[in-house]
């Protein structure tokens, strides 16, 4: 075979097989495609770190194109081992092995004393407790990476912050067409498809709130860490966040925003005037012209912002809310350990709450607390004040207090996306953003006494 033969020919046969199998299995040749990338991810440590978000913040857990199990816990354990095959990597016998990272582990430890305490079985344990030992074993190793190379996973949060950009195409796209392109066909629910999502737009993560959660991210990070052309991902996250209609996420938003305001040192400026009022004016000419383009939107966020508490959601959060408080109080033993591990699904199931809604308590704290109690409870709540106090990030600031309030209004231990933004805030925790950095103080006395001009 001459040697350009031997050149073009492997990429011939790769070319023509890639083009049967788009043909014949276009879905295997995404999956293929993935798992390639997820190969050379794996290379380097660097590389790594981008393998595992990726899969924790774009691999939908709504849809199963075969797995051998249920696919957020495809997603949860494919992401634990990419995580401890990072600390393989890094690991080196003269260095400690214990570290600041692993105080996350006192949670799902927290977890099992409650579950010891009212025994439902190992199964019931198992299920409660995985997610959490998933999610403190790939926080140990994103907060050790960002004690190696805090500049490394900054990059790392621009960089998805910026695949922002592409998805909110995409949900543009479902906008528009009502579809959700290969989610409707592999949804693991009726309730994971667009017929459900009234008009809603998901991206590539399978849930309207969980992509929320992705755009307030991509919001935080621009605005904060900014980089070039650092507006384009804040206004893509800001358009998928309008058309997610997450109520959670625009709250968490605007509360993040509230935080970065008075992080400022100018809280008024012409420049900041200008642009508030601009987009007022926008906003408003939008609203009262309703072009035939944005009219659909427009009617969506409408709709989503008429009546906040009297809504049907806001209703059965409330009735929800009642449900779980009266079962904690059965006794001072409930209060402190709970009802038991995988109690709110033994709940759900055997009694339900009968308004056709989610039948969760759509609460993240309340259902921690209903389950596993205030031992387990109380330290994820510390967690996230510690991350708040004592982080030199206003980036982890921003997304630890937006995280916290819109998990308030939605359980989010099953969606390793929105898990996984509050894990990056941990790893930025420890990391002071650029935009935060300032010079050495400058000696005026010195400065004072040189020349203004040479004499003679």
């Amino acid at each position: 075979m001459t040697r350009s033969g031997r050149s073009f020919g492997p990429p011939a046969v790769l070319a023509v097989s890639a083009g049967i199998l788009l043909s014949w299995k276009p879905v295997l040749l995404g999956i293929l495609g993935l798992v390639a990338l997820l190969v050379w991810g794996l290379w380097t440590p660097s590389r790594l770190n981008y393998a595992l978000f990726a899969v924790l913040f774009l691999v939908p857990v709504t849809a199963d194109p075969g797995y051998p199990a249920k696919p957020v816990w495809m997603v949860l354990l494919t992401a634990t081992a990419i995580a401890l095959f990072g600390r393989l990597q890094r690991f080196h016998p003269d260095k400690p092995f214990a570290s600041v990272g692993m105080l996350v582990m006192a949670l799902p430890a927290a977890g099992a004393v409650a579950a010891l305490v009212h025994w439902h079985g190992p199964k019931d344990l198992i299920f409660a407790l995985a997610p959490f030992v998933c999610y403190a074993v790939i926080a140990w190793h994103v907060v050790e990476e960002a004690r190696q190379d805090p500049e490394a996973l900054k990059s790392l949060a621009r960089a998805f912050a910026w695949v922002g950009v592409p998805v909110a195409l995409l949900a543009i796209y479902q906008r528009v067409t009502g579809t959700w392109p290969i989610l409707d066909e592999l949804a693991t629910s009726n309730a994971f498809t667009s017929s459900a999502g009234a008009g809603r737009s998901v991206g590539t993560i399978g849930h309207p709130i969980v992509y929320g959660t992705y755009c307030m991210m991509s919001m935080c990070v621009a605005i904060t860490l900014r980089g070039r052309l650092w507006q384009l991902p804040f206004a893509a996250g800001a358009v998928g966040l309008l058309l997610s209609g997450s109520r959670s996420a625009w709250i968490g938003t605007a509360c993040a925003a509230v935080v970065w305001y008075l992080a400022q040192r100018r809280k008024v400026t012409r420049r900041g005037l200008v642009l508030v009022a601009v987009s007022l004016a926008v906003g408003a000419v939008v609203v009262v012209a309703r072009p035939r383009p944005l009219r659909g939107t427009i009617d969506l966020v409408a709709s989503r912002l008429t009546n906040l508490t009297g809504s049907s959601s806001a209703t059965a959060r409330y009735s929800r809310s009642e449900t779980a408080l009266s079962g904690l109080r059965q006794g001072f033993d409930t209060v402190l350990f709970g009802q038991g591990p995988e109690a709110h699904v033994r709940f759900f199931q055997e009694v339900g709450i009968g308004d056709h809604l989610a039948q969760t308590f759509d609460n993240s704290f309340l259902t921690l607390w209903y389950d596993l109690g205030l031992i387990t409870l109380l330290p994820f709540l510390a967690i996230l004040v510690a991350l708040f106090v004592r982080s030199k990030s206003l980036t982890a600031r921003l997304l630890v207090v937006g995280i916290a309030v819109q998990i308030y209004f939605f359980d989010f231990y099953l969606w390793p996306c929105a898990a996984a933004a509050l894990i990056l805030a941990a790893g930025l925790a420890i990391a002071r953003d650029s935009s935060e950095t300032t010079l050495p103080p400058r000696d005026t006395r010195a400065s004072a006494n040189v020349p203004l001009a040479r004499p003679g």
